[in-house]
């Protein structure tokens, strides 16, 4: 393997990474406290859950979608240039089940789910997004596997 791929492949890695961190519940998030930081098991990166995103502004509400975009955007645009990187991974099926849903979109629907359901600001943002905007438009879940409903 060239060190080109070698490099690719580290890229993807550390890609996955951040998606992992930032939808822990793919790995398994340790319930936390209202008002405490949601965390994955074995890491120590917070999570952004309902708490915190009701205190932020729409510039910042909009910066997080985006910057969680372009990692997806990054991997799918790496997995067209080199064909054996390409899998049904998180980032695939994000891509997949948020095509043509605008920013402003995903954040009101972020803002009414936390509204609606005052009782699970506990719950992280990107779990939000996948569970009610992501997965209801998917056929199967990561790697192929059936969706759990």
């Amino acid at each position: 393997m060239t060190k080109k791929h070698n490099l690719v492949r580290m890229l993807c890695l550390l890609l996955s990474l951040i998606l992992m961190i930032m939808a822990g519940w793919i790995v398994g998030v340790s319930s936390a406290e209202k008002g405490a930081e949601t965390r994955i098991e074995g890491f120590s990166a917070p999570l952004l859950n309902g708490d915190l995103w009701q205190e932020m502004d729409q510039n910042s509400k909009v910066a997080f979608i985006w910057g969680a975009g372009h990692v997806v955007a990054i991997e799918k645009e790496l997995a067209a240039r080199y064909p054996e990187l390409k899998v049904e991974n998180f980032s695939a099926k994000v891509a997949e089940g948020i095509v043509g849903v605008p920013m402003n979109d995903v954040v009101a629907h972020v803002d009414a789910f936390y509204k609606a359901n005052p009782d699970k600001l506990d719950v992280p943002v990107m779990r939000v997004i996948w569970d009610t905007l992501i997965k209801p438009k998917l056929k199967t879940g990561i790697a192929g596997r059936p969706l759990q409903k």
